[in-house]
C-alpha cells in the first residue's frame, strides 16, 4: 500500500476530466527525485514543464500541446477537422470550440447519430470541463496550474482580456531557472542590491512597471513579472520568471533615479522565455505549502525574507526608479 496522496490538481482532473501526464503526476506529487538542490520541488518543476509549452507559440491545427495529458486520443478531433467543410463548417482551428458560435449553432442542425456529431459534442463538453476546472480547486497553487494547462489548450485573447501581450523569443536564452533565482529579487525587495547589482525596469506605453530584470546578481537577464502577462494566450501570473536576449545599446531607454540599470520600454524588446513560476507568485501564507522542499531550501540557505515578502515590493521599487516625463 502506498501512502502517496495525490495533489489538488492530479484529483481534479482525473475526476472531473482526463487524468494528466505520468511527467506532471509524477512531479506534483511531489516524487523525491525532485526535490533536490538543482529542481527545487515537484511543483517548480511542474511549472518548468509547462513554462516549455507556454514558450512556444499555440499550433492552430497540431495536437502536440495535448501531450500535457495522459494518452489523450485524438482522432475524434481529426475527424471534426477533416469533415467539418462537409457539414458547412469552416474551422481553423480545433482549440476554443465550446465558444464558437458556429460551432454551437451546428450542433443543433446536426443529427446526433452521426460520429461527427458525437464526435463534435465530446470535444465540445471536454473543452467547456477543462475552461472552469480551476473552479474545483481550493488551494491557490492549485488554481493557478489548472488556469495554467486550460491556457494552453484554450488560448486566451490579450485585446479582450485587456492584458499585456508578451512576445516569446524563438530560441530559449542561455539563463537558468535554478531555484535560487529568487535570492536576489528577494534582497532587491529590500533594497538590498549587490553592490554590482543594476535592475532593469520594463515598462508599459504609460510608463508602468512590467517586469523587473536583475543584471550582476547571479544569472544576467533573468526576470520577475510585476503584473499578469499573457504569452501565446496563456495568462501568467505576476512573479513568474522570464529569461532575456538582447543588445543592450540598441534600446531606447533612461537611467533608473535611484539604482544602476535603465527604464526600458517593453515594446523595444524581441521578446522574453518564460521559465517558471517563482515562490513570489503565491501568496506568502501559502509558499510552505505550495513549494515544498523549494521553500524549505530557500529557508535553510538563509534567503532574504522568503515567507513575508511580497511583489509589491519589487513593484514600488520598480515605480521610484521611473522618471515622469523622462529624460532625467
Amino acid at each position: 500500500m502506498s501512502d502517496l496522496v495525490d495533489h489538488e490538481v492530479i484529483v481534479i482532473f482525473k475526476k472531473y476530466l482526463h487524468p494528466l501526464s505520468a511527467k506532471l503526476t509524477e512531479m506534483l506529487n511531489e516524487h523525491f527525485s525532485h526535490q533536490t538542490e538543482r529542481r527545487g520541488c515537484g511543483y517548480t518543476q511542474a511549472t518548468r514543464v509547462i513554462a516549455e509549452f507556454v514558450s512556444q507559440p499555440r499550433d492552430l491545427i497540431g495536437f502536440q500541446d495535448l501531450r500535457i495529458f495522459e494518452e489523450y486520443e485524438t482522432k475524434g478531433l481529426k475527424n471534426i477537422l477533416n469533415q467539418a467543410s462537409l457539414y458547412d463548417l469552416e474551422l481553423g482551428t480545433w482549440r476554443n470550440l465550446d465558444t464558437n458560435p458556429d460551432v454551437q449553432t451546428c450542433l443543433g442542425k446536426l443529427n446526433p447519430q452521426e460520429t461527427f456529431t458525437q464526435n463534435l459534442k465530446q470535444e465540445v463538453d471536454f473543452q467547456a470541463t477543462l475552461r472552469t476546472l480551476y473552479q474545483h480547486a481550493e488551494l491557490e497553487e492549485s488554481i493557478l496550474i489548472c488556469q495554467l494547462l486550460a491556457d494552453i489548450i484554450l488560448p486566451q485573447d490579450a485585446k479582450n482580456l485587456e492584458m499585456i501581450e508578451c512576445e516569446s523569443l524563438e530560441e530559449k536564452p542561455k539563463v537558468g531557472s535554478c531555484p535560487m533565482a529568487e535570492k536576489f529579487f528577494l534582497r532587491i525587495a529590500h533594497h538590498r542590491l549587490l553592490r554590482q547589482g543594476e535592475i532593469n525596469i520594463f515598462v508599459d506605453e504609460q510608463d508602468q512597471p512590467i517586469m523587473m530584470e536583475k543584471m550582476n546578481m547571479g544569472d544576467n537577464h533573468s526576470c520577475i513579472s510585476l503584473v499578469p502577462l499573457m504569452m501565446n494566450g496563456v495568462r501568467l501570473p505576476a512573479g513568474s520568471l522570464f529569461s532575456a536576449n538582447y543588445d543592450l545599446d540598441r534600446l531606447d531607454k533612461h537611467q533608473n533615479q535611484q539604482y544602476k540599470g535603465y527604464v526600458i520600454p517593453i515594446s523595444q524588446m524581441n521578446g522574453f522565455w518564460f521559465l517558471r513560476l517563482t515562490t513570489l507568485a503565491v501568496s506568502p501564507q501559502n509558499r510552505a505549502r505550495a513549494f515544498g522542499y523549494h521553500f524549505k531550501q530557500q529557508v535553510d540557505n538563509g534567503l532574504f525574507r522568503p515567507d513575508t515578502t511580497e511583489l509589491i515590493q519589487l513593484m514600488e521599487i520598480a515605480q521610484d526608479q521611473i522618471c515622469v516625463g523622462h529624460p532625467c
